[in-house]
């Protein structure tokens, strides 16, 4: 009998010892998030990843900076769950939010910004957005005194912008292969001699996806001062999921459909520039694609043209809406962002022509500035011929 209550106890303690193995084992392996940390002193840019273990791969990320959630237009600036931001002086708070279909797990971390006054370089940042289609991004100059710097763009250390040459704030690009990019911007001023960079990587990967041609117009409002409206152009045989626009970077709610969005939106905005995107996903194109144009409010003329094809040749001439004063001005042409001429004096009677590189599709821009406009204001339609 003895020897059977040993046995017995024998047994119970083996039992105990796996239940306790088994848990010390579950609690090891719980699914945790840990905020990596990257920045040089004295700089306010900061780069924090988002280092998951025991979480699937397509989870859930939201990133939020002193209590507001990084959201709109802004999460296109997190690649690989990595968040980049320029940071004023200061204590700031950020987290992390990981989210799968059986939990949520969060992670926080302080920082102590300290900027190094002292230091004669820019402290170089740029934004980066998805423009127009997967491949294409928009990388945008974001920094203290970028209006008055000169910098170069960079991708796997060859030069593709001079910010002198066209004053700007912003590179657009097409990535055409699948890969790794490094993009870069750098300068160099009487202060800074030795120069200094800010680098960010892209990866491209491989798609067969088919998005949409998408556009949109622009009319101003009879009678007011600012208030436009934008019809969406989409050119699918696909049906849309879902439209968005952007005001901003802020995404503008539909209240007419908030599950697809409308194709058509009413904006009254004050004075300045502002950026209007049009984004659209379909069942083939589930990343959406997106279409953004930078108009300018003030006391302006309604810009507008008519494009006419000389022939069957690669060449359009463009016809400017008369309006006061269009014989005082300089109208300037961009096609595809890239300045390409001035119409002919008295432009109310003498068209500007253009020979485009090839059949294709390409967005020309009028643009004009004047002493009662001096931010510009500028009109674009897109050209597609065979």
């Amino acid at each position: 009998m003895k020897k059977l209550r040993i046995w017995y106890t024998l047994m119970l303690s083996l039992l105990l010892g796996f239940i306790s193995c088994e848990q010390t084992e579950d609690f090891d392996n719980e699914p945790k998030v840990e905020i990596v940390i990257d920045n040089q002193e004295g700089s306010g840019v900061y780069s924090f990843e988002a280092k998951t273990i025991g979480m699937s791969d397509n989870a859930q990320v939201i990133w939020s900076v002193d209590g507001k959630e990084i959201e709109g237009e802004d999460q296109e600036n997190i690649i690989n769950q990595i968040l980049d931001y320029l940071f004023k002086p200061g204590s700031h708070t950020i987290c992390v939010k990981v989210i799968t279909d059986q939990r949520t797990i969060e992670a926080c971390t302080e920082i102590e910004v300290e900027v190094d006054e002292n230091d004669p370089c820019p402290d170089l940042f740029f934004k980066t957005r998805q423009y127009e289609r997967p491949s294409t991004y928009k990388f945008i100059a974001d920094f203290d005194g970028v209006e008055e710097a000169s910098y170069e763009w960079f991708i796997n250390g060859d030069l593709v912008k001079d910010t002198s040459e066209n004053g700007n704030n912003y590179l657009i690009w097409n990535f055409k292969e699948a890969g790794r990019y490094e993009v870069c911007m750098k300068t160099e001023t009487p202060d800074c001699p030795l120069g200094t960079s800010y680098c960010k990587v892209i990866e491209i990967e491989e798609s067969d996806l088919v998005c949409p041609e998408v556009s949109f117009t622009k009319e101003m409002e009879p009678g007011t001062f600012g208030t436009y409206t934008f019809e969406a152009q989409i050119e699918s045989n696909d049906d849309v999921a879902e439209i968005k626009w952007y005001v901003n970077g802020d995404l503008v709610e539909s209240p007419t459909d908030p599950q697809v969005g409308n194709r058509t939106l009413y904006y009254q905005f004050g004075s300045g520039a502002h950026e209007v995107c049009l984004k659209v996903t379909t069942q083939n194109c589930p990343e959406g694609i997106k279409y953004c144009k930078e108009i300018r409010v003030g006391d302006c003329p309604d810009l507008f043209f008519e494009p006419e094809r000389d022939g069957d040749k690669n060449a359009y001439y463009f016809y400017p809406r008369a309006f006061d004063g269009i014989d005082d001005v300089v109208l300037e042409w961009f096609v595809d962002e890239q300045y390409v001429g001035r119409s002919p004096e008295f432009p109310h009677n003498n068209p500007y022509y253009y020979e485009f590189d090839g059949p294709g599709r390409y967005e020309v821009c009028l643009m004009i500035e004047t002493p009662e406009c001096p931010n510009g204001t500028s009109f674009c339609k897109v050209i597609e011929f065979e």
